[in-house]
């Protein structure tokens, strides 16, 4: 009997094996790529984060006045059309009042965030022009003055679609040795509050989305159109626009086991330009030398 029990426990303890290898053999394509390339067919793969500026002149197709892609997002999200992410591994949702809650400028009126604080900045009254107790920096008002507001009140607005300049996209480089080319496989996009617009001076994430659900949403909103300035009844769809790779975007970070940016890893934001440029001839050319002989 136990020498049963004992074949019993081996052959059900093979087929949990068997059961666990076939889930991941049968995994061989990427769930977020719009068009996914397989497993075996990937000869080389690297991550890649990139920063686009919106305010560049490359850039400015895809933030037309009344047009905006961050405008287009943010509705998106408000009209429950699509899914919002804390962070660009794409696990977490955000709720709608989370979202919100991130898109807000926090105004405490009559006193200080704890952030502010910490950061420098004194309760001391001040007419703006250096008078008063001048014993700390005071909380610039939404003029852009210092001095605090006159209300008692906290208030909070939002970030208009048009002060949210910058997007974070994150892409993988995969050579296909079927086709012998390249392919820049979007998976996610982030929109980014720049750092001049945040009180403590640096970038501040919104949301991450799954460019899979953007591209299905881009297609059925003709409203999503990259602005062709050169022939206004030309304009392109936004899915189309990343499609063939209308926008610039500068690489911020490759994959590495340190996770660090570029700008972390050599020490200073202009030697993290150069590489960044460097890594994109750098990639160019591997395509290129890799069938030359």
């Amino acid at each position: 009997m136990r020498k049963l029990q004992g074949m019993a426990l081996g052959i059900a303890l093979i087929t949990s094996q068997l059961a666990v290898a076939q889930e991941k053999t049968n995994n061989h394509l990427n769930p977020l790529s719009v068009r996914p390339v397989h497993d075996s067919n990937v000869m080389y793969k690297v991550t890649l984060w990139r920063k686009i500026d919106l305010r560049e002149k490359m850039n400015q197709p895809l933030f037309a006045k009344g047009s905006e892609i961050t405008k287009h997002l943010i509705d998106a999200v408000k009209a429950g059309l699509l899914d919002a992410y804390s962070t660009d591994s794409l696990t977490t949702k955000l709720t709608l009042e989370q979202f919100s809650e991130r898109l807000q400028i926090k105004e405490e009126g009559g006193g200080l965030s704890q952030e502010e604080k910490d950061a420098g900045f004194s309760s001391a009254s001040d007419d703006g022009w250096g008078g008063g107790d001048t014993g700390g920096k005071t909380k610039p008002d939404s003029s852009g003055f210092g001095g605090n507001t006159s209300s008692g009140l906290s208030s909070a607005t939002e970030y208009f679609p048009s002060q949210l300049t910058t997007l974070e996209l994150k892409e993988d480089w995969i050579f296909d040795k079927q086709r012998s080319r390249q392919y820049f496989d979007i998976l996610s996009l982030g929109v980014i509050i720049p750092a001049e617009q945040t009180t403590l001076g640096f970038d501040r994430p919104v949301a991450y989305f799954k460019y899979k659900d953007l591209e299905r949403y881009f297609r059925s909103n003709p409203k999503c159109i990259w602005y062709n300035a050169a022939n206004v009844a030309q304009h392109k769809n936004l899915a189309d626009a990343f499609e063939l790779r209308l926008f610039h975007g500068r690489i911020t970070k490759r994959s590495n086991a340190a996770d660090r940016d570029l700008d972390d890893i050599y020490k200073s934001a202009r030697e993290g330009l150069l590489k960044s440029e460097q890594l994109e001839h750098e990639l160019m050319e591997f395509e290129h030398n890799l069938w030359e002989y």
